[in-house]
């Protein structure tokens, strides 16, 4: 579920906006100024943030400036300030969109919901990114190639447990006996390779009781 901080000095509207975001499935969190805002960003993790440029303690700029300098969150700035310099001020404080008081419910919704898109957008193109990248770093330990087939197995079966029994049938070609120590000697071998070249050793999760899962740290 979304999560979404209103920082508003109007109390009213904190509510109404409160109660319609909640409806759309929306986990809202409430702040009455600038400081407020800041330290419920400091404490939980936020998806957008709806920001009013007039309140007290920090007004809406000045809460922009440094949440750009502190966290990734976008931001909405909601302000009865409609003309072009203030739009401009604005987005140098760094809002990414802007919308004029009064404003349409249907209208916040819509922007909300294309603002959530694109940052579940930007997070799978991260994800991906950094799993590529770490992908690209595995291939290129100095495995032998059954250390090599192993991972290779495991990585196509990413996030899943893959049993002992299919790595030794498929992989090492011979019949699984649970007394072969000659699987977890490959494990280990790869496990340690994967520390010397700075990688997390968990990277090849140990599924008890069942086998081992690739679980890429992202």
């Amino acid at each position: 579920m979304p999560t979404i901080l209103v920082a508003d000095d109007d109390f009213r509207l904190c509510q109404l906006l409160e109660t319609v975001l909640t409806e759309e499935n929306y986990d809202v969190y409430l702040a009455n100024d600038g400081e407020q805002a800041l330290n419920i960003l400091s404490e939980r993790s936020v998806d957008l943030l709806l920001l009013d440029v007039m309140m007290p303690k920090l007004n809406g700029l000045q809460t922009a400036r440094q949440v750009c300098r502190r966290f990734s969150t976008p931001i909405l700035m909601l302000t009865a300030l409609a003309d072009e310099a203030s739009k401009i001020e604005g987005f140098e404080a760094g809002a990414d969109q802007y919308l004029a008081k009064p404003f349409s419910v249907p209208e916040l919704l819509v922007r909300i919901k294309s603002m959530l898109r694109r940052v579940s957008l930007e997070r799978e193109r991260r994800n991906t990114t950094n799993q590529n990248g770490l992908e690209k770093q595995i291939r290129a330990l100095p495995l032998t190639r059954t250390e090599f087939e192993l991972f290779e197995h495991l990585m196509r079966c990413k996030g899943s447990a893959v049993s002992k029994r299919e790595l030794q049938i498929k992989v090492l070609r011979r019949e699984h006996c649970e007394f072969d120590r000659n699987l977890d000697m490959h494990i280990s071998n790869i496990r340690r390779k994967l520390i010397n070249a700075g990688l997390p050793r968990n990277t090849i999760f140990t599924r008890r009781g069942i086998g081992y899962s690739f679980e890429p740290q992202t």
